[in-house]
């Protein structure tokens, strides 16, 4: 009887052992189809786009920013992009030559731009134009009735080619998948 019980709890720490590898394995797997199914927040397609090329989309342009204090940017569009049956999601796009010189000379730009630690205020920001249009009001007033405060419309950026996006989200996961979308659009194009 002592060897049956030996066995036995000899037997028990495989099983346990078992059961961890089979959730470790479940849990990898599962975190990679995550990861592949997210948009990348720099990617290079290959393709230089256009300002031209985004207005063939569905984005609309709200306002057309000059260059002014941006190096390296071509152009810069302020507009929204709505999708078939949802709710329309604002932008602010920036061009440049190739995408090396988006990621060298606007990643800085795009992060003072954008997120949680977003200048927001003109006379502070590097790149004055559109600055009223990367914030919005929130937080809650007192008795839960006026906003009591400004934030970032822009959760983050992404650097698709030579395309800087500025995308509205609530934080850097909704704002990327978000410029996604919009890299969507202009892909359709090509």
């Amino acid at each position: 009887m002592k060897i049956r019980i030996a066995n036995h709890l000899h037997k028990r720490p495989l099983k346990a052992l078992l059961v961890v590898a089979i959730i470790g394995a479940i849990t990898a797997c599962t975190s990679l189809t995550t990861e592949e199914d997210n948009f990348p927040q720099i990617s290079d397609p290959g393709q230089v786009f256009t300002l031209d090329d985004l207005l063939k989309t569905t984005f609309k342009e709200s306002s057309n920013y000059p260059t002014e204090g941006l190096p390296g940017s071509s152009a810069v569009s302020y507009g929204f992009l709505r999708i078939p049956g949802g709710d329309p999601y604002e932008y602010e796009v920036r061009f440049y030559e190739s995408h090396q010189k988006a990621v060298d000379l606007g990643t800085a730009l795009a992060i003072e731009g954008s997120g949680d630690t977003a200048i927001l205020n003109k006379s502070d920001s590097t790149y004055k134009e559109g600055v009223k249009n990367r914030r919005m009001a929130c937080g809650s007033g007192v008795g839960g009735g006026a906003r009591s405060g400004i934030c970032s419309k822009f959760g983050s950026y992404a650097i698709f080619g030579n395309v800087l996006m500025l995308c509205e989200g609530a934080d850097q996961t909704q704002s990327v998948e978000r410029c996604g979308l919009l890299a969507t659009e202009l892909m359709k194009n090509e």
